[in-house]
């Protein structure tokens, strides 16, 4: 059997991780929308894993009408036995390709519902559940809910996972001397894309109000890196807040900090809370989408922002850090959110037949 991941990029974010993820099992593949293979493993070196199972098909810009006929014939090549889309450009062109190919197992993933919001969006992507007929999958429950009543159809729960023995514990001070960071302070530390959504001037922010030994390093690249570097140079934290650039070895990331913080003004379950728990690490984050359900409820915080938020945020990393740790957040990863327990997951979509 051999299932097919549809994202329209791969590159660097959360669905394509979990792709590139699950792909890394040999009878899964990722078909990418955009892009070719050789380039998109040239800007995201971790892709080679899945080089022999991975395919780019250069859609361009705006519709392309011949694209689900080429993905067709190329599922029917592969042998596919299953379908699986994530996100709006590949529930149209992968579920249309699907059908076409004759294809009788079809699921789409929805990672969070934030962009139903948006009424021509929600319209679009009803339609294309209605007229493709594809099971429908939400990573959690608040997602599951929040697009049921978006849409008007019922999702099931297949919630993210990551893979344990990448994510685990290691020596912080070996950790930090590899990443040349400072052994004598406390460090928080944060990653993702540098987009407004991902919140991280909130961050910045609640760093002028946590006390001087502490450093906030940041890993990511995007959009606003510039205006964030600015933040910081304006609030005279150079010295306490740092942006590190993009890590693709975040398992080596996470176990040199002290806590994990993801301040997002929107997330469905992001994969980074999860990696940082597996490596026994606490979590500081918004309480937005499905965020609490990624969180080990004895150890993790997740906070409501506010009109204060930069005060709430700065009281929540500071509580965190100077209460003893109450249990190891691995055990509930390991337990709930592990890639085993997602792949398997998936694998039973196998038997879907819409």
């Amino acid at each position: 059997m051999t299932q097919v991941h549809i994202v329209q990029k791969l590159a660097p974010g959360g669905i394509e991780q979990l792709a590139l993820s699950l792909a890394q099992s040999g009878d899964m593949r990722i078909f990418s929308l955009e892009g070719d293979a050789e380039a998109l493993i040239h800007a995201w070196p971790r892709a080679a894993s899945v080089t022999g199972r991975l395919e780019a098909f250069g859609k361009r810009p705006g519709l392309d009408a011949a694209l689900p006929f080429r993905l067709a014939a190329r599922l029917r090549a592969v042998a596919a036995t299953s379908v699986v889309t994530h996100h709006v450009g590949p529930l149209i062109y992968g579920g249309m390709a699907a059908r076409l190919a004759g294809m009788r197992s079809v699921a789409h993933v929805e990672h969070d519902a934030w962009h139903l919001s948006n009424r021509k969006r929600r319209a679009v992507v009803g339609s294309a559940l209605r007229l493709l007929r594809p099971a429908r999958i939400a990573v959690s429950r608040t997602v599951a809910e929040a697009a049921r009543t978006r849409t008007g159809l019922r999702f099931t729960l297949v919630a993210n996972g990551v893979d344990c023995g990448i994510y685990h514990p290691r020596e912080k001070a070996e950790a930090r001397k590899a990443l040349g960071l400072p052994l004598d302070r406390t460090i928080i530390g944060a990653a993702g894309r540098l987009e407004h959504v991902k919140g991280f001037d909130r961050l910045v922010d609640a760093a002028s109000h946590l006390p001087d030994d502490m450093l906030v390093v940041i890993w990511g690249d995007g959009s606003e890196a510039g205006a964030l570097q600015q933040r910081i140079d304006r609030l005279g934290l150079r010295q306490r807040v740092l942006l590190a650039g993009r890590s693709d070895r975040l398992d080596q990331v996470y176990p040199a900090l002290d806590v994990f913080c993801l301040p997002s003004r929107a997330e469905g379950l992001p994969l980074s809370i999860i990696e940082a728990q597996a490596c026994g690490i606490p979590v500081v984050a918004s309480d937005v989408g499905g965020v609490r359900e990624g969180l080990c409820p004895a150890t993790g915080r997740a906070i409501a922002f506010g009109d204060d938020e930069t005060h709430l945020l700065a009281q929540a990393l500071a509580a965190r850090l100077t209460a003893p740790l109450e249990a190891d957040p691995r055990a509930f990863v390991l337990s709930n959110l592990s890639l085993d327990k997602t792949r398997d997951a998936y694998k039973a979509l196998e038997t879907c037949h819409a």
